[in-house]
């Protein structure tokens, strides 16, 4: 019993001092890098929560910017079609603003529209474009907005369309005659040649004013032809959306091709237009009529609709020739001494430029919103 007392005592006194504080130094320096990593991760923890509520808060703000980009725009452009039928936002010059890759061609039209800085967020870079399409839809801008912040650490990006008041809706239902007048077409001995061009190819609506048209004047002249084809559209919304095709490069060569056609000139027309696909609209102008409306060419046809302004001038339209018109004629007066050889053939022209879509409840008058438009993101 003594001899082991004395083998324990003697093993646990061989440890070396020294050892002995070497691994309590090791279990230390464990403890303290134990120590040290759970403080640096919930250090790491607490900034990576930091960064993401800034990041959030940051592209908050840049969303916020853009909607409020958004609603200036929709009351600028209300404000530009209070102010006058030619907006400056449309201009009357070419387009300097280039389109996003999803709108090129032609049909596009782009303008960018310059919001102030917002009140709260002044180093904001705001980017507004308004798009529309000249051919199938000129009364609806599609609003592109972009917002990002100066450091480029946030972007957002949202776009909405709205209904604009370039083009007033068309009549519902349609005046689908072959031929539309102010006036009769029964004033000369002539009228046999009349007769059976247009009676073989369709029927004809004549408008007989109380008096002769012929005693009219352009200041009294109600011109009941257009109202009857083209609604509450006026002369100046087809002017303008014909100026605002040709600037931008649409033709008859183009693709798609030019639907629009405002003629100022007295020269006799000699270019076809239109297919039973893409008819036309072609108005000659009280200027083009002013002493006598320009003729179409023998051989020319014209696919769509064709307007005489004539102001109630018989005159203006006599011994006319209408080359090959196949859909509708649309004069503002009588038509005496039609040339023969003018076949004028009815045609279904329920693709007409002029006929667009407008929901029921839309007010023309009105830049609004249409419903179910607006997303985030880019186009």
């Amino acid at each position: 019993m003594k001899r082991q007392s004395k083998l324990r005592t003697h093993s646990s006194a061989s440890v070396p001092k020294d050892q002995a504080g070497a691994i309590s130094l090791l279990v230390a320096i464990s403890l303290g890098l134990l120590a040290s990593l759970a403080s640096f991760y919930s250090a790491r923890s607490v900034l990576v929560d930091r960064l993401a509520s800034h990041n959030q808060r940051q592209a908050a703000q840049a969303r916020l910017a853009a909607e409020a980009a958004l609603a200036w725009a929709r009351a600028d452009l209300q404000r530009q079609y209070a102010a006058g039928q030619t907006p400056t936002i449309w201009g009357t010059g070419p387009g300097t603003t280039p389109c996003p890759a999803a709108h090129s061609g032609p049909r596009w039209q782009c303008a960018a529209l310059q919001p102030p800085a917002h009140p709260g967020l002044p180093d904001a870079v705001i980017r507004v474009i308004a798009v529309r399409d000249l051919i199938s839809s000129p009364h609806v801008a599609q609003l592109l907005v972009s917002a990002s912040l100066q450091d480029g650490t946030s972007r957002a990006q949202l776009q909405a369309q709205v209904f604009i008041p370039t083009v007033a809706p068309p009549p519902n239902p349609p005046n689908t005659a072959a031929v539309v007048l102010n006036g009769c077409a029964t004033a000369t001995s002539n009228t046999a040649k009349l007769a059976p061009t247009i009676g073989t190819t369709g029927t004809a609506t004549s408008v007989c004013p109380a008096t002769n048209s012929t005693s009219n004047t352009p200041d009294t002249c109600t011109p009941s032809a257009w109202t009857s084809v083209l609604g509450d559209i006026t002369p100046e919304q087809i002017r303008t959306w014909s100026d605002a095709q040709a600037r931008n490069g649409l033709t008859t060569l183009s693709q798609p091709t030019r639907s629009v056609y405002w003629v100022d000139s007295p020269a006799t027309w000699n270019l076809s237009l239109g297919t039973p696909e893409a008819p036309v609209l072609l108005v000659f102008s009280g200027q083009a009529c002013a002493q006598r409306c320009p003729s179409l060419a023998p051989g020319v046809r014209v696919v769509g609709t064709v307007v005489l302004q004539t102001q109630c001038q018989d005159d203006k339209a006599r011994a006319w020739n209408a080359g090959h018109i196949q859909g509708q004629l649309v004069v503002e007066s009588g038509l005496p001494e039609l040339q023969s050889g003018s076949p004028i053939e009815a045609r279904d022209l329920t693709a007409s430029p002029h006929r667009l879509p407008w929901p029921a409840g839309i007010d023309a008058r009105q830049v609004q919103r249409v419903p179910g438009s607006w997303r985030e993101g880019a186009p």
